[in-house]
């Protein structure tokens, strides 16, 4: 695509290019967490609670004006006038949306960028991270982009296929399946165990309440950061399962018992996968059963069922993944400064990469400093 020209557009409103948003998702390639009906709620979350405003990149050919790609990123504050892509915590992977026949070389894009960087309301940095190497089987143009480093998490998921038993014996290690069939063993002397789900509607909104309701009282009780603690969050996932500002998103799912959700899980289906981002569980009266892995085995078993080939357990080096013959993968990380002030968070950035390299030393520097 060397020497085609560009033209560059910035709104304010995801609605103001809806059309050209769904249409490039149907017929490009995108990740699941920059779908119109992901970021559309995300977008009225923040300015709900004031935290982050649009700033949503559309880029056109400028020979027919043909929609190329499409940003969607946002503008906060946090030691500085910071753009990133629509985040600030609930998007696991960060990526364009990019129109069919849209695959620039490196320096094309970076052409491209310049004129971004150019249209982009005032700002310090750009800083766009969790970005994965292709979308939808395309390379991500944002990796031509420098400086760039790996992100310091990874990202994991696993194949899935039918008929399940047979695929899972291959996957998942002797020791894990044992584990598994026991605590279902022990599950079914309570009573009868069963697994469902709900793409909308009431009971998936229904579920979404178990969830809620297992996941603070748990996390309440460990001292843990929960991200469903925040009412802004809580309320952007109610939009996302209720489909309030756009169509309904989330997927919910649940280990039952006599009918009743013992273990929940909320998720997204995206061009044949199904990503877990917030499971949970009844912590108070079942935690000695493992309900969270099991709950994720049931799920696996039946989304392979329903036709899915992927289970992505997304972004997080949790030790319970590798149980389950996960694969590894490596996400990515932008910082673009745009000013002097962006200069000086850049240095910082550069060396907390640089520091990654040396675990021992970063941890006594977070001692020093007291953030151990």
């Amino acid at each position: 695509m060397t020497g085609t020209a560009f033209a560059i557009s910035v709104h304010k409103s995801a609605a103001s290019i809806e059309a050209e948003w769904r249409h490039m998702e149907a017929d490009g390639a995108v990740t699941a967490f920059q779908r119109f009906d992901f970021v559309a709620p995300l977008y009225a979350a923040f300015a709900a609670h004031g935290r982050a405003e649009p700033v949503i990149v559309l880029v056109r050919t400028a020979d027919g004006g043909r929609p190329a790609m499409i940003l969607p990123l946002s503008r906060h504050q946090d030691g500085g006038r910071i753009i990133t892509f629509a985040d600030l915590r609930v998007a696991d992977y960060c990526a364009p949306v990019l129109a069919r026949g849209f695959s620039p070389d490196a320096a094309t894009f970076r052409a491209l960028w310049r004129q971004i960087e150019s249209a982009l309301p005032a700002a310090d940095i750009v800083h766009l991270r969790k970005l994965p190497a292709t979308v939808g089987g395309r390379p991500n143009p944002l990796l031509w982009l420098r400086p760039r480093a790996a992100f310091p998490v990874h990202a994991h998921g696993v194949a899935i296929a039918h008929p399940w038993h047979q695929h899972a014996a291959g996957a998942i290690s002797k020791k894990q399946l044992g584990e598994l069939r026991r605590s279902e063993s022990n599950l079914g002397r309570l009573g009868t165990l069963g697994f469902a789900f709900h793409d909308g509607g009431a009971a998936a909104v229904a579920l979404f309440e178990d969830l809620y309701a297992q996941r603070t009282a748990r996390f309440a009780a460990l001292g843990r950061d929960d991200v469903l603690a925040d009412p802004m969050w809580a309320a952007f996932y109610r939009d996302l399962v209720a489909g309030t500002t756009a169509r309904p998103a989330a997927r919910m799912m649940g280990l039952t018992l006599d009918g009743t959700f013992i273990a929940s899980g909320l998720g997204l289906v995206h061009d044949g996968a199904f990503l877990l981002l917030i499971p949970s569980f009844d912590m108070q009266r079942y935690a000695r059963f493992g309900l969270g892995r099991l709950q994720i085995y049931r799920a696996m078993q039946a989304f392979a069922e329903d036709g899915l080939t992927y289970f992505d357990l997304t972004i997080g080096d949790e030790p319970y993944k590798s149980a389950f013959g996960v694969d590894d993968r490596t996400l990515f990380e932008v910082l673009r400064p745009l000013s002097p002030r962006g200069l000086g968070l850049a240095a910082v950035w550069h060396a907390k990469v640089l520091l990654r390299r040396f675990p021992t030393l970063r941890e006594r520097l977070r001692r020093w400093t007291g953030r151990a």
